[in-house]
């Protein structure tokens, strides 16, 4: 599954939840406990994947030992302050919740994911930076850090 999101926020990483409150109005809501992200977020991306464990059969089956959710924010249109906020992220454990403004109700997070900003200046393209990280855990965990996060 690959699904694209506008309204993106972050907190430091805390404990998993499953609801969270919106405020303000659309499309530009906001989430309780939340910040958005700076700058103009151009596109969000989370990547739900499995580690494999190959048997000594030659590969002819596998074993899922462990999940990962990768996680790839864009963000362009952004001033020297967000600049400066963006990259102040570098290397921190972060939740994102990433938002739909026109179904909001439903909303996506990962929780606990290391992030890094990859900036990108380019002649004759607007700047941006992407922000990237992955959280990998158990396939035996009941509580998962990837959750959909019914909004209020």
């Amino acid at each position: 599954m690959v699904k694209y999101f506008k309204r993106v926020f972050y907190r430091e990483a805390g404990a998993i939840i499953s609801t969270a409150t919106k405020g303000g109005s659309y499309p530009d809501y906001t989430i309780s406990g939340w910040t958005a992200f700076p700058g103009n977020v151009v596109a969000a991306v989370l990547m739900p994947d499995k580690e494999v464990e190959e048997d000594a059969d030659g590969g002819s089956s596998m074993m899922v030992v462990a999940e990962k959710v990768n996680v790839e924010v864009t963000i362009s249109a952004f001033s020297a302050a967000e600049y400066a906020t963006i990259r102040g992220l570098k290397n921190n454990k972060l939740d994102i919740l990433m938002m739909d403004p026109d179904q909001p109700e439903v909303s996506h997070a990962a929780f606990g994911v290391r992030v890094y900003p990859k900036p990108d200046f380019q002649s004759k393209a607007s700047p941006k930076i992407v922000l990237t990280g992955q959280r990998n855990y158990s396939s035996s965990l009941s509580t998962e850090p990837l959750q959909l996060v019914t909004i209020s």
